[in-house]
């Protein structure tokens, strides 16, 4: 089991189990096509973003802090495979942020990204079998509420 150097094991995140926690993908403001964004939060969602697929690193620039097309339509790609609103548009705490880190721990917990598989997992909360989109141990329904 991965654990971060917060000693948070990667399923406690998933599972919700944060208070006090600083994730892995935090921003500190929201990012979006109309907004001034912060320079620390382009870089990271990037790097984020890139993780699981759904940013390529221009090989001539790196993970800069410009925004980019590709970024937003990474953001959007993320979104509409991730069952959220799709308006590449996100804050601090919200559900595009939550689903990343979701992803970021299910990714480092197995070492495999691609999580769209059938049900393999037992909810420990309800029961429920599940893809392990959020959470090895914790099926969406139980991660949200």
């Amino acid at each position: 089991m991965l654990t971060h150097a917060d000693g948070l094991r990667a399923d406690d995140r998933c599972a919700g189990r944060e208070e006090n926690v600083m994730s892995w993908f935090s921003l500190k403001d929201p990012v979006g096509t109309n907004w001034r964004l912060n320079t620390g939060d382009l870089k990271n969602t990037k790097r984020a973003l890139s993780q699981l697929g759904y940013y390529k690193v221009p090989p001539e620039r790196g993970i800069d802090d410009w925004a980019d097309t590709q970024l937003f339509d990474g953001i959007r790609s993320f979104q509409k495979d991730n069952g959220l609103k799709v308006d590449a548009f996100m804050r601090p705490g919200g559900p595009t942020e939550k689903t990343i880190n979701a992803r970021l721990a299910f990714a480092g917990a197995t070492g495999d990204d691609d999580v769209e598989r059938s049900p393999r997992y037992k909810c420990t909360v309800c029961g429920a079998l599940h893809g392990g989109v959020y959470s090895p141990t914790v099926c969406h329904n139980c991660f949200v509420k």
